[in-house]
C-alpha cells in the first residue's frame, strides 16, 4: 500500500528528526560528560578513586596518570586475574556480561549493516526515513529468507555464548570456593537455619542434629528479639551525635576566640573563659523550650542509656526466642552439605548482610508474603502499562496528528525551522526520558516489596529484585512500547482501511525501533554520568561544606563509598541485549548502536569497580545465572515477534521455521537448567568439591588441613560424564583465567563468640569523639572520663581556619570499622599463624634428623 507524497515526506522528516535531535543531543552531552569527568577526577580522591586509599593495600588500585582521557588504557591492561582478585565474583561476572554482548553485538553489526540493510532497502517499498531500512520496507517475500537465516545464526551464537559463560561461571565459582582465604571464612563455615520447631530450638538439640555432618558444629547462635535494645542503642548513637557536636561546637568557638587580643589578656583558669558562651538547647519543644546546657544534658543522658543498655545486655536471655539459628561448622564441607539437604538453609552468608527482623518468619508466613507482593507486581504491572502507552504515544504524535479528533496536532507535522528540531525532540528525547522516571519510581516499590517478602540477607533482596525488575522491564519497555508504538503509528491507516489491517501492522510494527533507537543514545549518556557521579560528587560537596562537622561525621563521610545496587543494575543491561536480539533483523541500525552500549558500559564500569565502588552484598556471583536465563526471554521474544512478521507478509514457510528455532531454544533453556538441577553446580558445590578434591592442586582434602595426593598433574582428574575427546578442560587449562586466592583475605577466620549474634546484644559503649586543639579538648576528654563515659581527641584537629580535619593515619581503631581495620587485625592474626606455621616446619625437620 503506497503513501501519497506528502505522508511520505511527513513519515521521512518525523523519523530522521526524532533520531537526528536524540542522537545529536545524547553525543553532545555524553562527550560533554566525560570531558567533564576527566578535569575532575584528580581534583577529588574521595568520589572518583577511593579505591585507591580506603581498602585494603592487597585489593588497591594505583593511581590513574592524569591528562584528557589519560585513564583507559590503564583501566583496560589490568589482566582479569588482577581485575576478578581486588573486585570479588559478582562483578567480575557482571563484566564478562558487558563483554561478552559487546563481542556478540560487534560480530552481529558486521553481518546486519552488510547484508541485512541492503536488503531491507534496496528496490523494496516506499518507506522513508530510518523505516526504509527495517523489515516493514520488504516487498519481496523472498528476501525474507534472509531473515530467518540470520535469526537461525545470532539466536545459535547467542545460545552457545551463553552456555559457554554459563560453564565459566561455574568453574570461576568452583575455584572461588575451594580457595583457602574462602574454605575458612565464616562465610563459608556458617549456615542460617530458618523455620526451626519449638522442641528443637535449642542448642543442645541442634548441635545433636547437625554434628553427623563432616567436621561436627563449631558454635551455635540463637537468634533473638532484642527489638527494646536495639531501639536503646539507636537513641545512644543520636545522644552521642549531639554531644560530639556540642562539645565541637565548644571547642571551634574557644579556638577562635583565643586568638582575640581581650582573650589573651583575660586571666585563662582551666582552659575555661567568662566570654565563652556554652551550648544551648532547648529541653522539650524546640525553640519555645527551655534552655539547657547541652554539654552537661547530652552526658547526663549518655550516662543514664548507658546503665540502661549494659543492664539490658545482662541477660540476652531474656529477649523473645526467635524460630532461626546460625550454625558455625568447623569444616566448610559440613556446611555446605548442612545446607544441601531439604530444610531451609542459607550459605554464603555475612554478617553485615543480615536484615536481622526479617529472622522470625515462619515458611508459611514467607510464601504468604510472596504470594502478597507476586499479586501487588502484577497490578503495578498493569497499572504502568497504561503509563508507558501514554509515553510512547509522545513519541508517535506526527501520526496521531492525521487523526480527526487530535486534528489540533496537525502543526506538527508542518512545522519548519527551529519548531521542526522541538518537535524532534519531543519526539526523540522526551519519551525516553519519561520512560526512565517511572522505572526510576518503579523501583523504590519492588524494593519494598523484595524486602517485604522476608528475605534474611540483602543480597536475598538484591537477587529477588532483579527478577522483578527485569520481568517489568519486559514488559513495559520491550513488549508494551513495541505494540504501543506500532499500532499507535498504525492508527490512522486503520481507521481509513480497516480491511487492509494486515499490511499496515506489518509494516508499522517495525516502526517501534525507531523509539528504542533513541532509548539506547539515552542509556549511553546515563553511562557518562554513571562515572561522573553527580549525586555523590554533589553530595560530598554539601555535607563537607554544611553538615558534618565533627570528626565522626567526617570520617563517616569519608569512609562511605559507593556501591553497585545489584537488583537494578543488571536488569537494565539484560534489557538493552534483549531489545538488540529482538531488534537485530527488524532494524539492523540498531546493532551497532547497542554495540556502542555496552563498549562504553564495560569501559565505565570496570573503572567504578576498580576505582570507586565497595564490595557489598556479595552473593558469589548468583546474579550471574539468573542474568543469562532472563536472556533467553529476549530470545524468545526475538524468534515470537520474527514468526509473526513473517505470516504477516505472508512468509508461511519462513514462519514455521522460525516456530522450530523457537521450540529448539526452549529445549536447550530446559536442558541448562535440567544439567545443573541435577548436579548443582550453580548454588552449591558438587560432592567432589567439598572439600574432597582441590580443583587446581588436585589434591584429596582428608581433613581441613591434610592433604592427600590422589592424581598426578599429568592426569588431572574427570568426571564420569566427561566425554572422551573432551579436550577443552577449562579446569586444567593453563590459558583460561584462573582464581588463585579468595577475597575474604581480609577477613579473620574467626569472629569470635558474638560474630552472628544481634548487633544490639553486643553492642559497646562508642567514645565521644572530638578534635584536639591542644587545649581545652583534653580538659573536656577527662571530664567525660571521670564521668564515666568514654573519649578520646585523637586523630582529629583544627586546621588554621578553624575548621576539623581528620588524619587518615591516626584514626583510633575503634572507629575503623571498614575494611583496613579488618585487614589489619587480620594481617597480624595471619603473621602470627605463619610464625607458628614455620616453626611447626622447622620442629618437624629436626625431629626427622
Amino acid at each position: 500500500m503506497s503513501q501519497d507524497p506528502a505522508s511520505q515526506q511527513q513519515s521521512t522528516d518525523s523519523s530522521i528528526a526524532t533520531f537526528t535531535s536524540s542522537l545529536v543531543f545524547n553525543v553532545a552531552v555524553t562527550i560533554g560528560i566525560f570531558v567533564a569527568f576527566d578535569i575532575l577526577r584528580k581534583r577529588n580522591k574521595k568520589v572518583y578513586e577511593p579505591r585507591t586509599y580506603l581498602v585494603p593495600e592487597s585489593n588497591r588500585s594505583e593511581p590513574l596518570p592524569p591528562g584528557l582521557f589519560a585513564w583507559i588504557l590503564p583501566v583496560l591492561k589490568i589482566s582479569d586475574e588482577e581485575v576478578i582478585k581486588r573486585i570479588g565474583l559478582d562483578s567480575y561476572m557482571f563484566l564478562r556480561f558487558m563483554k561478552l554482548f559487546m563481542i556478540l553485538f560487534a560480530i552481529f553489526s558486521i553481518f546486519g549493516l552488510a547484508v541485512l540493510l541492503p536488503i531491507n532497502s534496496v528496490n523494496q517499498g516506499d518507506n522513508q526515513g530510518l523505516e526504509k531500512f527495517t523489515i516493514g520496507n520488504i516487498r519481496d517475500n523472498k528476501r525474507l529468507w534472509s531473515h530467518v537465516i540470520f535469526t537461525w545464526l545470532f539466536s545459535g551464537i547467542t545460545m552457545y555464548a551463553l552456555y559457554r559463560e554459563f560453564n565459566t561461571f561455574i568453574r570461576l565459582r568452583h575455584e572461588y570456593h575451594t580457595t583457602d582465604e574462602y574454605r575458612n571464612s565464616p562465610r563459608a563455615t556458617t549456615i542460617l537455619v530458618t523455620g526451626i520447631p519449638k522442641e528443637l530450638n535449642n542448642s543442645e538439640s541442634l548441635k545433636a542434629l547437625f554434628d553427623i555432618f563432616p567436621g561436627g558444629v563449631k558454635r551455635i547462635w540463637l537468634n533473638r528479639d532484642p527489638s527494646k535494645l536495639a531501639k536503646a542503642t539507636a537513641k545512644r548513637e543520636a545522644v552521642v551525635n549531639n554531644l560530639e557536636g556540642a562539645a565541637t561546637n565548644y571547642i571551634i568557638q574557644y579556638a577562635k576566640d583565643s586568638t582575640k587580643p581581650e582573650f589573651r589578656e583575660s586571666n585563662v583558669e582551666n582552659g575555661n573563659s567568662p566570654n565563652i558562651k556554652r551550648p544551648q538547647h532547648s529541653s522539650k519543644l524546640p525553640i519555645i523550650g527551655k534552655k539547657v546546657d547541652s554539654l552537661e544534658t547530652y552526658s547526663n543522658d549518655l550516662n543514664d542509656i548507658n546503665h540502661q543498655i549494659s543492664e539490658l545486655q545482662k541477660n540476652p536471655n531474656n529477649f523473645k526466642r526467635l524460630n532461626s539459628a546460625f550454625i558455625q561448622f568447623n569444616d566448610y564441607v559440613g556446611a555446605q552439605l548442612a545446607a544441601t539437604s531439604t530444610v531451609p538453609k542459607l550459605i554464603n552468608i555475612s554478617p553485615d548482610d543480615i536484615i536481622w527482623e526479617n529472622l522470625n518468619l515462619t515458611s508459611k508466613q514467607r510464601m504468604i508474603r510472596r504470594v502478597i507482593s507476586l499479586s501487588v507486581v502484577i497490578g503495578i504491572v498493569i497499572i504502568w502499562m497504561s503509563a508507558v502507552t501514554f509515553v510512547a504515544g509522545i513519541s508517535t504524535l506526527s501520526e496521531l496528528a492525521k487523526l480527526k479528533p487530535l486534528n489540533f496536532l496537525e502543526g506538527l507535522n508542518n512545522a519548519g525551522g527551529n519548531l521542526k528540531v522541538l518537535v524532534g525532540i519531543i519526539q526523540g528525547i522526551l519519551p525516553a526520558v519519561a520512560l526512565n522516571i517511572l522505572m526510576m519510581i518503579l523501583v523504590i516499590v519492588l524494593r519494598f516489596l523484595s524486602r517485604f517478602e522476608g528475605n534474611v540477607t540483602n543480597s536475598g533482596v538484591d537477587l529477588s529484585l532483579q527478577s522483578k525488575y527485569y520481568f517489568h522491564l519486559v514488559m513495559n519497555v520491550l513488549l508494551v512500547t513495541t505494540f504501543a508504538n506500532g499500532i499507535l503509528q498504525s492508527l490512522p491507516k486503520l481507521v481509513n482501511n480497516p480491511t487492509q489491517s494486515i499490511e499496515i501492522l506489518a509494516n508499522n510494527l517495525p516502526r517501534a525501533s525507531t523509539f528504542f533507537l533513541t532509548y539506547i543514545l539515552l542509556t549511553i549518556t546515563a553511562c557518562a554520568l554513571e562515572i561522573f557521579q553527580i549525586g555523590p560528587l554533589i553530595m560530598n560537596f554539601f555535607f563537607k561544606k554544611f553538615l558534618v562537622k565533627t570528626p565522626r561525621k567526617i570520617w563517616e563521610l569519608e569512609k562511605t563509598m559507593p556501591f553497585q545496587d545489584w537488583g537494578t543494575g543488571f536488569p537494565p543491561h539484560i534489557m538493552i541485549a534483549s531489545i538488540g536480539i529482538v531488534y537485530s533483523t527488524i532494524q539492523p541500525i540498531i546493532l551497532p548502536i547497542v554495540t556502542l552500549h555496552f563498549a562504553l558500559y564495560y569501559l565505565v564500569y570496570r573503572h567504578q569497580f576498580l576505582y570507586v565502588y565497595d564490595k557489598l552484598n556479595q552473593t558469589g556471583g548468583l546474579l550471574f545465572p539468573k542474568a543469562i536465563y532472563q536472556v533467553f526471554t529476549g530470545i524468545y521474544i526475538f524468534q515470537l515477534t520474527l514468526t509473526g512478521l513473517m505470516f504477516l507478509n505472508g512468509g508461511f514457510v519462513q514462519g514455521v521455521l522460525c516456530i522450530i528455532l523457537l521450540v529448539l531454544s526452549v529445549g536447550v533453556l530446559l536442558a541448562m537448567k535440567l544439567i545443573f538441577k541435577h548436579n548443582p553446580r550453580a548454588e552449591f558445590l558438587p560432592v567432589d568439591l567439598m572439600g574432597v578434591i582441590d580443583m587446581k592442586t588436585r589434591n584429596l582434602l582428608v581433613g581441613k588441613n591434610q592433604d592427600k595426593q590422589i592424581s598426578s598433574e599429568k592426569e588431572p582428574i574427570r568426571n564420569d560424564d566427561d566425554d572422551d575427546d573432551d579436550d577443552d578442560d577449562d579446569y586444567t587449562r593453563a590459558d583460561v583465567l584462573h582464581i588463585n586466592e579468595g577475597d575474604e583475605k581480609d577477613l579473620d577466620d574467626d569472629y569470635g563468640a558474638s560474630t552472628f549474634t544481634h548487633p544490639a546484644l553486643v553492642a559497646i559503649q562508642p567514645s565521644v569523639w572530638i578534635p584536639n586543639d591542644q587545649n581545652v579538648s583534653n580538659d573536656m576528654v577527662n571530664e567525660f572520663r571521670k564521668d564515666g563515659i568514654k573519649s578520646t581527641n585523637q586523630g582529629a584537629s583544627l586546621d588554621k581556619n578553624h575548621k576539623v580535619i581528620i588524619d587518615l593515619g591516626k584514626i583510633p581503631l575503634e572507629f575503623r570499622d571498614d575494611q583496613y581495620a579488618k585487614s589489619k587485625k587480620a594481617n597480624k592474626k595471619r603473621e602470627v599463624k605463619q610464625l607458628k606455621k614455620q616453626i611447626d616446619e622447622i620442629e618437624e625437620e629436626i625431629g626427622e634428623r
